[in-house]
């Protein structure tokens, strides 16, 4: 789904579980950059490629890939998307998540009350699934409030809590914020961060990450579950706070 010229929102099946996951492609003459990566799942690499062909741009011009955080739903599929990719992708991800995503710490869910919130028969199944991930190397760290020149300019916006690194990204030209999993979007309308899976003081601290995003005049909120939000979408984040 075509947002404006040059940046889409990618709809991708996962399980019925998880249902759909919406990652975002960016591109311009010189760059496509997929922001997100899936799960990683049998088939998955596939829709992904059908997803970014869709909107005209052919996969094999992708070459960067933006990380908003270390939770496998995001990073899962980066592997298999490099290992296909005839070009050099380059990997970028905020400093505070690059040594999970790296594999130099244990992937945060495994050491919260994530496994606790999984259907018994599958808590097994999941918790290997993390533990097999396999590691990325970031080519490049992101830091607060830092200006990308690619594809009209792009701003990092450090929203800790949901992880230690998780940002969102403004796409300027757009005023479309790609917020991750900050903000989600149930039955239609906006909502915080999850809170069943954050301890209290995650919790909070990305409640207050929100604030950040007050700065910001948003037009569109793309959330990696549930999509598109575009109904007065600063008024819904003040609400929100």
């Amino acid at each position: 789904m075509q947002i404006t010229e040059g940046l889409s929102m990618l709809e991708i099946a996962m399980t019925p579980r998880e249902g759909m996951i919406y990652p975002t492609l960016i591109w311009d003459q010189n760059n496509v950059i997929l922001v997100d990566t899936g799960m990683g799942m049998p088939g998955q690499l596939q829709k992904i490629q059908e997803a970014i062909d869709n909107e005209g741009v052919p996969f094999e011009r992708l070459n960067k890939v933006i990380i908003t955080h270390q939770d496998l739903d995001h990073t899962g599929g980066l592997n298999e998307i490099l290992k296909e990719s005839k070009t050099k992708i380059e990997v970028l991800a905020h400093r505070d998540d690059k040594p999970y995503i790296q594999g130099e710490k244990t992937l945060v869910r495994l050491n919260s009350n994530f496994m606790n919130l999984i259907p018994e028969n599958q808590r097994k199944m999941t918790k290997l699934m993390f533990e097999n991930y396999s590691p990325v190397n970031v080519n490049k760290t992101l830091n607060d409030n830092e200006k990308l020149p690619y594809c009209c300019g792009l701003t990092i916006i450090h929203t800790p809590g949901h992880t230690p690194g998780h940002i969102c990204i403004y796409h300027q030209k757009s005023n479309t914020l790609i917020a991750g999993d900050a903000m989600n979007v149930k039955d239609g309308q906006l909502v915080g961060p999850r809170k069943e899976i954050l301890d209290e003081k995650s919790y909070n601290l990305a409640i207050n990450s929100l604030k950040k995003l007050q700065k910001f005049d948003i037009k569109n909120i793309i959330s990696y579950h549930g999509g598109l939000f575009n109904n007065n979408p600063n008024q819904k984040i003040k609400e929100l706070l």
